[in-house]
């Protein structure tokens, strides 16, 4: 089965976001072409985070696609999916966000998760935010707020600095 995973070698992916005051993060590292398929490295990364993602129900999941996918309403995804074992590493069809499978979806411009992969070692979560902020990651959130607390997402939004509830609960 042939991967629809953009190529590391596609459109500016060998130029990574750009942060703040206009030079390039020292978070940013190498873009390693592998990031879409590399199972083993994203499960290792899980592994090591999986105090963060404990609170998550079965079934939870969050979602990585390219932003040509989301244009194009078709590919696949790369998925961190909850199971009785911790979380699991998934590929799967995207086919547009009215029937997306996953409750957090992050859109991906050019580089981006292949900048997170490059951190999977030891500061990954920490680069995805830094892709949040630069606007080269988006985030869609598909079910309700109200589901995101039920389903145990609370940890792993505030570790992305994205505190959804507020001052006040």
């Amino acid at each position: 089965m042939s991967s629809s995973f953009p190529s590391g070698g596609a459109g500016n992916a060998a130029t990574p976001p750009v942060h703040g005051g206009g030079r390039q993060s020292d978070a940013m590292a190498p873009i390693d072409a592998d990031a879409w398929s590399d199972r083993a490295g994203w499960q290792a990364l899980l592994a090591r985070e999986q105090l963060l993602f404990e609170p998550m129900c079965a079934g939870a999941s969050v979602g990585f696609v390219a932003r040509a996918s989301t244009d194009a309403g078709a590919g696949e995804m790369l998925v961190w999916r909850r199971s009785a074992e911790g979380m699991q590493v998934a590929h799967q069809p995207f086919t547009g966000f009215a029937d997306c499978p996953v409750a957090l979806l992050f859109v991906a411009e050019p580089g981006a998760l292949e900048a997170v992969h490059a951190r999977r070692h030891d500061n990954a979560l920490g680069t995805l935010k830094l892709q949040l902020r630069a606007g080269a990651m988006l985030l869609y959130v598909i079910v309700a707020k109200r589901q995101l607390l039920d389903d145990g997402y609370e940890d792993f939004l505030e570790a992305l600095g994205l505190a959804f509830l507020g001052a006040c609960r």
